[in-house]
């Protein structure tokens, strides 16, 4: 056999993957590029200096006149403010930058990622630096890769601190101005309220919509003939009519798709019942916020309201909301009579978060009822589905707090000490398990002496190769047999020591026998203990109670052992 030219060893190694490497270095300075855009006030197609459209055409321009950039995605936060930072699109890049698909951020100027001369600071000196990701404002100038030895890089802060400033001013301005329009009695909102349009000759002054006003005056109605709130949703979802907010998505007023399949309940009826702006006044003042002033967006007392009167057309007459109103009232204190203020009884929701309806899958909610029957006064606590609650179909009705109480107690006592007495088996069988365990040692001790042989061989080829004795190509051709039969050793032992693993004396050590040994006893139920076991509650309509257990997988594994050694007990009993 022909000698050949020695060769280095890496290179040897290395061989076949050579172009790899070569096609890495030549793109290991491409930056994976987000391009971010943003605007406060909705985009209505029109163009301008900071429409959506004319910020992305500069971004894309801009990357594709740099070599290094590579355009990922065109991330576009349309209608939200500068002044925070909690916005869907941003949400996302930010999700990607910390899984590493984007390491580089373009915007068009620094008042396009934020207003907030704090937050923006923070993102640009700390955040963006720490996952490594690169940042550029087109229009200042700055970039981060040598941003900090620029002028540019020094202007920085002082940018922020302007647009923060400029934000301040805008939000000054705006607040006076829609405050001023209000006391006018203008309408200011998105959208007009169910059973009105906005006038086409002046969107602040709201008209008559015939196709719902009907319906606005039908459920006044109906609660003045006495109906529950329930009730009225369930007949008018039975009878197809859309609520307000898919009513709006339907009719194009909106482009909310979350609302698609939106439908009456409680909630929307009684707002609609309490809203003001059906006898014809403007209420405002409901909510406060200024970022100028620093006061973020709270709800204000009811009595504090401000109403602007005969604004626009009546739907209902004041007597009749009066009177609808006075029959909320009533409800809500016989409400209240039975369920709601009693500060004697304040039972705990021990679930809470962990407790859902086995059929429709929705929370379950905690409802307390104080009934005076004259003689005595009865205290007791439902779990009730949050879907029929709100008026929607479910046949899930409730189930007693007592009783849920203490059907988790014994499931959590029952799951515990199941697991410690299967423990106890699983540990004395495999003590009697020895001729598996030598016959597994065994199989182990050859399978190790295999890999050791294996790479030997390997470092034989390789120096055959190295003598001359093998051709390049016979050399790579072995050399990739004994790294197959390496890999298939490798995971031969890793499966032989998981069985190992299960003829352990630690066997059933793991999160669940902790948590079990910080409770050794369990004398009543608390929020504590619950969350220590449990993860998550259903409850279905035949008063079935489906518990999922933390650390299942442990317990699952415990069990199986336990069958599986109970076969093999019988195996060597038979024999």
């Amino acid at each position: 056999m022909a000698r050949t030219k020695r060769l280095d060893t890496a290179a040897v190694l290395d061989c076949g993957t050579s172009s790899v490497v070569k096609s890495r270095a030549s793109v290991q300075n491409i930056y994976r590029t987000a391009a971010y855009v943003r605007l406060s006030v909705e985009d209505s197609g029109k163009p301008g200096g900071e429409s959506l459209e004319n910020q992305e055409a500069v971004l894309r321009s801009y990357i594709a006149s740099q070599e290094e950039l590579l355009l990922y995605k065109v991330y576009t936060d349309n209608g939200y403010t500068g002044t925070k930072f909690e916005r869907p699109a941003f949400d996302r890049m930010m999700a990607d930058m910390r899984a590493g698909v984007v390491n580089c951020i373009v915007v068009k100027d620094l008042s396009r990622l934020g207003r907030n001369y704090l937050e923006a600071g923070k993102y640009i000196e700390q955040v963006f630096p720490f996952f490594r990701t690169r940042f550029i404002s087109v229009a200042d100038g700055y970039d981060s890769l040598h941003g900090s030895a620029t002028e540019e890089g020094l202007l920085l802060p002082l940018k922020n601190l302007i647009n923060e400033g400029y934000a301040r001013d805008i939000s000054t301005k705006v607040s006076t101005a829609l405050a001023a329009r209000k006391r006018q009695g203008k309408f200011m909102g998105k959208y007009a309220p169910y059973g009105y349009r906005k006038d086409p000759a002046d969107k602040n002054h709201l008209v008559i919509d015939p196709e719902t006003a009907g319906i606005v005056e039908r459920i006044f109605q109906m609660r003045l003939d006495d109906l529950p709130l329930g009730t009225i949703a369930r007949t008018l979802n039975a009878e197809g009519i859309s609520c307000p907010a898919r009513y709006r998505l339907e009719t194009g007023l909106s482009c909310e798709h979350k609302y698609q399949n939106a439908i009456w309940d409680n909630t929307n009826v009684r707002r609609l019942l309490q809203n003001q702006v059906y006898v014809g006044d403007m209420v405002y003042g409901k909510e406060q916020s200024s970022f100028a002033q620093g006061i973020k967006r709270h709800a204000i007392p009811r009595a504090e309201w401000k109403v602007t009167e005969n604004t626009h057309d009546a739907i209902i007459s004041r007597e009749v909301f009066a009177a609808v109103q006075d029959k909320l009232e009533a409800s809500r204190q016989k409400f209240e009579r039975m369920i709601g203020k009693n500060q004697d009884f304040q039972p705990e929701n021990l679930f809470r978060g962990l407790l859902r309806c086995g059929e429709c899958g929705s929370a379950m909610k905690l409802s307390k009822f104080v009934c005076d029957t004259g003689a005595n006064t009865l205290y007791y606590a439902l779990y009730e589905c949050c879907r029929r609650k709100k008026g929607r179909d479910c046949t899930m009705k409730s189930i007693r707090k007592e009783e849920l109480d203490t059907a988790v107690l014994e499931a959590i006592r029952y799951h515990i000490r199941l697991f410690l007495d299967t423990r106890r088996l699983v540990r004395k069988q495999n003590r009697d398990c020895k001729t598996v365990v030598s016959s597994l040692r065994a199989q182990e001790q050859t399978l190790q002496n295999r890999l050791q042989k294996v790479e030997r061989l390997r470092c034989s080829a390789y120096e055959d190769y190295h003598e001359g004795l093998l051709e390049e190509n016979e050399y790579l051709e072995v050399r990739k047999q004994y790294a197959a039969e390496v890999d298939k050793r490798k995971a031969e032992l890793e499966a032989l020591h998981c069985r190992l693993e299960d003829y352990s004396d630690d066997i059933g050590n793991g999160g669940l026998a902790k948590t079990a040994a910080r409770y050794p006893e369990i004398t009543e139920l608390n929020r504590e203990l619950i969350e220590a076991f449990i993860s998550e509650i259903f409850i279905f309509p035949d008063s079935r109670v489906k518990i999922r257990f933390r650390f299942q997988d442990e317990f699952d594994r415990l069990m199986r052992l336990a069958g599986q050694r109970r076969e093999e007990m019988a195996c060597v009993s038979n024999m």
